[in-house]
């Protein structure tokens, strides 16, 4: 008998992957594809839905023809997407307008109207007041037209779904941020629960793969769907965080700490601190925050030098980095290049380099880009620490985590070990497929079996000491700019 194999599929905010594995979580074939946002008014963050599915047909068939005839060993797949985002469909499927995605903001005026009428249920996804509800009402409001065409609201997952298998199916991670949809939020939104997405718990069955979608991308028919989590659940998962107080560190495109809590976080926390709290496995939850631009920073500066956007590029780039001493030879970088996260939300603020001089290079603006997305990293950490949270153990898992110079930034600035997982939200997924198949009897085991953590980063007391002096120096720095009013927008 031949053994399975078992694929995973992620949609994040930059690109969307697949991944080949076996049982024992072994890669066997990947592919990734980008797409762009777009930024039609201040505040506004949109992607095309069909861009979506391009990049996803793009790299199945890549990881299709890697596998050649081992892909019909494939057993299963499932799929992590990013989110909150609303997909408005016609009854083909068809998307009617843009999505805006998890950092768009136009919806916060109708999140507190919902707060004000529904209470805060609805809340945990995502920014805190611009959940899927939000989106959702401010559509009805300010596009009638296209709301009232629309056979269906769908969430990012739900939309995936649907073009995979026909179905339009979520899961309580991806969707509702709880168990279901909570009625009252849609009842004044004004839309019927029974025209979004259907939620089924993470390992529930979707459906098959259509026959059509299968025949191009070249897997077998109607190989088994799964609902999968989200993004976040996915990369945590993949890293093997599966127990009460470890928690992970994302370097991607945002910047995310994630903590494995028993129950739901207070949402007056939530509001205070700009946390996020959704369901996560095993009856588990994870909470969260984000500095809202991670990896994206570094990505933003390669940009601006005019490097490719190749790993070539950024070890070079890194490489240099390395050569520069911890505090950047001065220069302090505030991460807010799409608003201030948490704990102290401010969207409208902007990020900026200080203290810069003619001596200083690009070697001192990218090590000053790690420091200070570390910086604001440790500040999520610290909320957590002061919301009652022991920290068991720190992971780390996106794209900036390959970095060894990274990983030892952020081990020196939070004075303990940090491990680098092995896999990411594909793996995730994968392990989702794996347990709902029964491959694996749970989450735990399959962690056990498919995650391999490959390196870990220790800190040195001599850096930590000295990184102690330099994010007060940061830190006032910082205090002393948020303190002056914001430039009037022209």
């Amino acid at each position: 008998m031949t053994e399975p194999l078992l694929v995973g599929i992620d949609l994040g905010t930059t690109n969307g992957k697949a991944a080949c594995y076996d049982r024992h979580g072994q890669l066997l074939a990947s592919a990734m594809r980008g797409y762009d946002t777009h930024f039609p008014r201040p505040g506004w963050y949109e992607q095309v839905p069909t861009d979506w599915l391009s990049a996803l047909e793009g790299v199945l068939s890549e990881v299709a023809a890697v596998l050649g005839s081992r892909r019909a060993d494939v057993a299963g797949l499932a799929v992590s997407s990013f989110g909150p985002g609303l997909v408005m469909v016609d009854r083909e499927g068809v998307p009617l307008a843009d999505c805006p995605t998890w950092q768009d903001r136009r919806c916060e005026p109708q999140g507190q109207r919902l707060l004000e009428t529904v209470g805060s249920d609805w809340i945990g996804l995502g920014v805190p007041l611009c959940g899927f509800p939000a989106k959702i009402l401010w559509a009805q409001e300010n596009q009638p037209e296209l709301a009232a065409q629309a056979a269906q609201m769908l969430d990012i997952k739900g939309y995936l779904n649907r073009w995979l298998t026909g179905l339009a199916i979520t899961d309580p991670s991806s969707g509702p941020g709880a168990d279901d949809w909570y009625l009252p939020a849609f009842e004044v939104a004004g839309w019927p629960v029974d025209r979004l997405s259907r939620v089924v718990r993470s390992t529930g069955l979707v459906g098959g793969l259509r026959d059509d979608l299968a025949k191009r991308i070249g897997f077998p028919p109607g190989v088994p769907v799964f609902a999968g989590v989200n993004d976040g659940a996915a990369a945590t998962l993949g890293s093997g965080v599966v127990r009460p107080g470890q928690s992970i560190i994302t370097l991607a495109t945002n910047g995310v700490a994630r903590l494995v809590v028993h129950n739901r976080l207070a949402v007056s926390k939530m509001l205070e601190s700009y946390l996020f709290s959704w369901p996560y496995i095993d009856r588990l939850w994870l909470c969260g925050g984000s500095t809202l631009s991670g990896a994206a920073s570094l990505q933003w500066l390669a940009d601006l030098f005019g490097l490719p956007r190749s790993p070539e590029a950024y070890d070079a780039l890194l490489l240099e980095a390395a050569a520069v001493p911890p505090g950047s030879r001065g220069v302090v970088f505030l991460p807010y290049l799409v608003g201030r996260g948490t704990p102290h939300p401010d969207p409208d603020r902007r990020g900026g380099f200080i203290h810069v001089g003619l001596a200083h290079g690009r070697a001192e603006l990218a090590r000053a880009v790690l420091e200070g997305v570390t910086f604001a990293l440790a500040d999520i950490l610290e909320a957590f620490v002061t919301l009652g949270f022991e920290l068991q153990e720190i992971r780390l898992t996106g794209g900036g985590a390959r970095s060894p110079l990274w990983r030892q930034i952020i081990a020196d600035v939070l004075r303990c070990p940090v491990r680098m997982a092995g896999g990411d939200a594909t793996l995730g997924s994968a392990m989702v497929a794996a347990v709902a198949l029964g491959i694996h009897t749970g989450f735990a085991t399959a962690a056990g079996e498919m995650v391999h953590p490959l390196v870990e980063a220790a800190p040195s007391a001599e850096q930590s000491a000295l990184y102690d002096q330099i994010i007060e120096y940061s830190n006032q720095t910082r205090d002393a700019l948020m303190q002056a009013p914001l430039p009037r927008q022209g």
